[in-house]
Parts: C-alpha cells; sequence; structure tokens
C-alpha cells in the first residue's frame, strides 16, 4: 500500500518515514523492548487505528552493540524525540543505558513496566486519546489567571504553574483560595495534582510551608478518562 506524508503528500518509503520534502515527523511513538532479542516498534495513527511498524535484532553479547547501532540509526531517520523502553527483569534498566548511550541525537527516554502486549496496547491507545485530545494555541502566561491575583510560593509558584500551563491540552489556571495548616509539610514548594472531576478538569494543590492554595486546572478534556490521561502526563513530565 502506498503511504504518505501527512502533511505534505509526498510518496513514503514507510509508514513512519521522516518526511525530506517538509520535516514532517511521521511516526507518533516509538517503544524498544528487551527479553530474549531487542524488539523495536514504530506507531503512527490513521484515524482510529494504529499502524505498527516492527524490528527484531539479536541480543547476544557480541551481536548487542551492533543491534543497538542499528536501532539508533532507525530512530534518527524518523527524527523521533522521545523513545519508551522496558524489559525484563534487570533488562529495563540496561536497555534505558544502552539506547541513551548510542542515541544519535538528543532523545526523552521513558521507562516503563508491564508485559510486552500490555504495554504495546497502553501505547496505541494514547496514541488515539492524544488525537483525539483539542489542542490549545496560547502562551503558557496567558493561561494562568482568575479572581485571586495572588499565587503562593513566590517565583517558584508561578514557575510551576507555568510548567503545567505549557501543556497544549490546558486552557486555563485557577488560582483559589489560600489555606493554613497547623504544622508545615516541609520539601518546598510543591504543586500535587490530586484527581479530575467527571469534566476532565484537574483538581491540584499548591503547597508551600503552612500555607495552601487551592488550583483548578481546566483541560480539553470531555471526561473524567480524559483528564486522568492528562493528569498523568503532567505528574510524569
Amino acid at each position: 500500500m502506498m503511504t504518505r506524508c501527512r502533511k505534505c503528500g509526498t510518496v513514503l518509503e514507510y509508514p513512519t518515514q521522516f518526511c525530506l520534502n517538509c520535516g514532517e515527523i511521521n511516526a507518533d511513538a516509538c517503544f524498544v523492548y528487551f527479553d530474549d532479542e531487542l524488539k523495536l516498534f514504530f506507531f503512527r495513527v490513521y484515524g482510529q487505528s494504529v499502524f505498527v511498524e516492527k524490528y527484531s535484532f539479536s541480543a547476544y553479547p557480541d551481536s548487542l552493540r551492533n543491534s543497538v547501532e542499528l536501532i539508533a540509526e532507525r530512530i534518527h531517520w524518523r527524527r523521533i524525540k522521545e523513545v519508551i523502553v522496558s524489559g525484563v527483569d534487570f533488562k529495563e534498566q540496561l536497555c534505558a543505558e544502552i539506547i541513551q548511550k548510542y542515541s544519535l541525537s538528543d532523545v526523552k527516554i521513558i521507562r516503563v513496566k508491564g508485559e510486552l502486549n500490555e504495554i504495546l496496547e497502553n501505547i496505541k491507545s494514547n496514541l488515539l486519546l492524544t488525537r483525539k485530545l483539542r489542542k490549545v494555541n496560547l502562551r503558557p502566561e496567558e493561561k494562568i489567571g482568575g479572581s485571586h491575583t495572588t499565587i503562593i510560593g513566590g517565583r517558584e509558584g508561578r514557575k510551576l504553574l507555568h510548567k503545567v500551563a505549557k501543556c497544549e491540552y490546558v486552557k486555563k489556571i485557577i488560582p483559589g483560595v489560600i489555606e493554613g495548616c497547623s504544622t508545615s509539610s516541609g520539601g518546598g514548594v510543591r504543586l500535587k495534582l490530586t484527581r479530575s472531576d467527571e469534566k476532565g478538569n484537574i483538581k491540584a494543590i499548591l503547597i508551600d510551608g503552612t500555607s495552601v492554595q487551592k488550583i483548578l486546572i481546566i483541560t480539553t478534556a470531555s471526561c473524567k478518562d480524559e483528564g486522568e490521561f492528562i493528569r498523568k502526563m503532567l505528574s510524569e513530565g
């Protein structure tokens, strides 16, 4: 089947190929799994389905370096910026280390645990959900505001909210009332994302010593499950 770049329509040799004509990254995710061999997966979303491109490489000690170098090349060809890695037992950590070591460009390594098929299904469902969520094209500072203008924690408090506001699925961050606690929680200024409501918006609290401030994060989610997806994304980021 002929595949094309989703941005400019240029014919591609393979579905997840980086488009040299317009610079579009057509691979939506990358996953490396290490068990008895090294397994490399690339993903591309088509409507309500996800195409999975798979490669397998030898993981014998005398061929491991060559296999990882081949994987690094394929990741670089697709201009992937994040690589999900996992493996059996200690191989999860080893997989993360060798992929980072031999990468041909800067990539973010995301370590996950679980069975191979379970991880594959989670990646596919997350990609479909991400594609469904609407993105917000606003500067982070434009998203922060409300009737309460004071944000506890000073510069550090604002920095934490600014980081959340960078998320393209966050529409608005509304600082709420400030309350006092009898004892200090310690640990400096912290932002805790507690839960998402039925509409997909996220409840959070900003903590600074004995002061606690309620924060409401308005998202583009339409239900609790989508809100939880965004909450986990922000927590892991």
